[in-house]
């Protein structure tokens, strides 16, 4: 979208609605990018970095209630946080989930200034599934707390990661791949075990931690002497978490198309085993 447009208004200083060639108001969000502008004149979207433009009519009606001369600095605080994001996962919100965050975000400070108590029955499990996700999200509350003095709970990291998350699951990001063979990995232990993992123990964090790495460092030299002797020995003694690790592999295997060393299939039928001794 690079115009021209016609400027119509400034909301604010970072906030101004102009209108395209074939008469459609579209609002524009930027540090600055309303000051000193008047009506009429000519605004091309293009010599603006870090500019955001809202198209759909239902979204820019859900914005514009946010805009209040209460909230500007907030905004303000706020856009800088999603362009963070943008750095982040490296590339830019879609204008539905821009317009979602922007909204919780709003709503989060204000709770957290309110005092309110916030829940959030899925913040475990978004920390493990989408746990690099979780961290950028982390990173944005750092940001605000910096810039507001306001900490948002552990619980709004949880909900700012599910936002990022939806936006990541449309693309075909790296992180979205991870997350999505972490998230099939424990399904299949949890199916093949016949219980629900409880995902906040330590053995879970660590038997997590350990198919991360093998995702994204996985030992791919020849199985040594000593591993044989050691895999032989679960294959006779542990053949359910043995089994169970091996397919883990092959699926990790599948997935990146890189061939595994067996001394991985070794260390994950040890977590696993350990995984079903904490749940017995």
């Amino acid at each position: 979208m690079q115009g021209p447009y016609k400027f119509q208004k400034a909301l604010n200083n970072n906030v101004v609605i102009a209108e395209s060639e074939n008469g459609k108001e579209v609002i524009f969000i930027g540090k600055g990018i309303g000051f000193g502008k008047k009506s009429g004149e000519i605004f091309e979207a293009k010599t603006y970095d870090k500019l955001y433009s809202l198209v759909d009519e239902i979204e820019q009606e859900k914005y514009l209630k946010l805009v209040t001369k209460e909230t500007e600095e907030t905004l303000l605080v706020i856009h800088e946080a999603i362009e963070k994001i943008h750095d982040a996962i490296g590339f830019r919100l879609i204008e539905r989930i821009h317009s979602a965050l922007t909204q919780h975000m709003v709503l989060a400070l204000q709770r957290t200034k309110d005092e309110t108590d916030i829940k959030n029955p899925f913040l475990t499990e978004t920390k493990w599934l989408y746990h690099q996700t979780y961290l950028i999200a982390g990173d944005v509350v750092n940001f605000i707390y910096e810039k507001t003095g306001y900490k948002l709970p552990e619980a709004e990291t949880g909900f700012i990661t599910l936002h990022i998350q939806s936006a990541i699951r449309d693309s075909h990001s790296v992180i979205n791949k991870e997350s999505d063979i972490l998230t099939r990995c424990v399904r299949y232990v949890e199916e093949k075990l016949g219980l629900e993992l409880k995902k906040d123990m330590p053995q879970f964090r660590r038997f997590v931690r350990h198919l991360k790495n093998i995702i994204d460092d996985p030992l791919t030299e020849n199985t040594t002497k000593l591993d044989k002797s050691i895999i032989f020995s679960l294959k006779e003694k542990e053949s359910l978490c043995y089994n169970i690790s091996r397919n883990l592999v092959r699926m990790i295997e599948k997935s990146t198309g890189v061939s595994i060393s067996d001394s991985e299939v070794m260390h994950l039928t040890i977590y696993v085993r350990t995984l079903m001794e904490q749940h017995n």
